[in-house]
């Protein structure tokens, strides 16, 4: 296959000006403090995220620690879900995905395991994929077919896990039953998992390295030792464009038909000497990344069709990297986080393969792109204002507007006996629900005079208000 390499002399990545400045989508975590959004996931019409408000100002006052939000973009519409490791505690929901009509999450209530919610308080429970084992942190769900594969411990090594929405075990082996497997990524291709594992029979002369497992025979095939003998291949970032998969092993960038014989180096990477190869990311048939030739880390492109390879960026001032990352596909063009010329903070960028736009330098951090209603989400950080928070850019308007405000509504007195009252912020909080921390409805009603009366015993509730423009959810403590 022939490999060219092409170096985009127009760009010049500190010498771009802006029509726009970023603008706050929501200051969750009031102030500087950071909300660090993750794992922004798309579940019926909302988005979902790990948050923490460690402010409290945005729920009840009170810091509920590291919990799964949603937001349908609106401020009426954006609220904790659930206080599942109860208290300052963090659940650090992570691994989000959506399967069998739930949205899915690993998250630790004192025990790091699989839940799922429909979106709701009550609808959200604990659904241990391994109830006898603690800590099975299930990891890297890849469905394929009609089941979800996942690493995690079952028990004691981060072997493979196969589910299929009710019944959970380490993926069968027709060859050798029982062996011991320690997996650590996932991939799909061809209807395979593409998996980096060590694999017991083979593990005297053979380290960690890229097996394909067969889900119709039960079988794991070697697909290449590729650091030959029991050293590891670190092998990751496994990408599907069409007949062939692409992945970094030993910081080199790597291509695969799925036969032995046809894995291989792509050609032409050695030759202009890539190394520190990662982020890889499909666009139609190009296959983005970053990698560095002794320039900095800049964005790449390989035409998975012709097989030339193209610098994209090329950063000219105090910062040499560029540092592409978090890319997400918004009509037909790529916005991802990267660094410009002067600094190594991450600002918002697109490409569409050919050239680069560098959006705006004044909002940094960012990650955790997401498509959602039409625009872009993403974590950022206005520096020195409002810590890692929320935002969204819209580029049918090349603007950047805030949706989301912090709720101005709390309950006091907090901790309270029997009577709590509603402080709001000009708006009219008609009814509540209080929840247990199991997620189960122990008392609903209107708000009379901004007055909630109790009759309930001592600990800690979840009580959800809605009003006419807005739906919060905070934590009570009743003494």
């Amino acid at each position: 296959m022939k490999s060219i390499y092409t170096s985009t002399t127009a760009l010049m990545l500190s010498l771009f000006t802006w029509a726009q400045v970023p603008a706050l989508v929501a200051d969750l975590n009031v102030g500087p403090g950071n909300l660090s959004p993750s794992s922004l996931t798309i579940y019926n019409g909302n988005l979902y995220f790990s948050g923490d408000d460690s402010s409290g100002l945005s729920t009840g006052s009170i810091d509920l620690g590291r919990e799964l939000w949603k937001t349908d973009g609106t401020a009426s519409g954006s609220s904790v879900i659930l206080d599942i490791n109860t208290g300052t505690g963090n659940s650090s929901p992570y691994g989000l995905f959506n399967y069998g009509g739930f949205l899915y999450f690993t998250g630790n209530d004192g025990d790091s395991s699989l839940w799922r919610t429909d979106g709701t308080a009550s609808g959200t429970i604990k659904t241990d994929l391994f109830p006898a084992i603690a800590n099975d942190a299930p990891n890297n769900a890849t469905p394929l077919g009609n089941n979800v594969y996942f690493t995690g411990r079952a028990p004691g090594v981060n072997t493979l896990i196969e589910w299929d929405g009710t019944t959970a075990a380490a993926a069968p082996d027709a060859v050798n039953s029982g062996a011991v497997i320690n997996c650590t990524q996932l991939g799909t291709f061809n209807n395979l998992l593409i998996t980096y594992m060590s694999y017991a029979p083979d593990a005297a002369t053979i380290g960690f390295e890229v097996y394909l497992y067969n889900p119709a025979t039960d079988t794991y095939t070697l697909l290449k030792d590729i650091a030959a003998g029991t050293a590891n291949s670190g092998a990751s970032n496994f990408t599907t464009i069409g007949n062939k998969f692409y992945f970094e092993a030993e910081g080199n960038l790597w291509e695969s038909d799925g036969a032995t014989a046809n894995t291989i180096e792509v050609p032409g990477a050695a030759t202009l000497g890539l190394n520190g190869l990662s982020n890889l990311f499909a666009f139609n048939n190009l296959l983005l990344f970053e990698a560095d030739n002794g320039a900095g880390d800049q964005l790449w492109k390989l035409d998975t069709t012709t097989g030339v390879i193209t610098q994209l960026s090329t950063n000219s001032g105090t910062n040499p990297d560029h540092d592409p990352s978090d890319y997400a596909i918004l009509n037909g063009i790529v916005y991802y986080a990267g660094e410009d010329s002067n600094d190594n903070k991450s600002n918002l960028f697109s490409t569409d393969g050919i050239t680069i736009t560098q959006i705006d330098n004044t909002i940094i951090d960012i990650d955790e792109i997401i498509v959602f209603n039409n625009v872009l989400y993403f974590e950022g950080d206005q520096d020195g204002v409002t810590g890692n928070e929320l935002f969204t850019y819209n580029p049918a308007t090349a603007t950047i507007n805030e949706v989301l405000k912090a709720s101005k509504i709390s309950l006091y007195p907090n901790p309270t006996q029997n009577k709590v009252f509603v402080k709001n912020n000009n708006d009219l909080v008609n009814t509540f629900t209080i929840y247990d921390l199991a997620g189960r409805e122990m008392s609903q009603g209107k708000i009379i005079n901004n007055e909630v009366d109790l009759n309930l015993k001592p600990g800690i509730y979840i009580v959800e208000l809605v009003g006419t423009q807005t739906r919060t959810t905070q934590k009570l403590i009743i003494e």
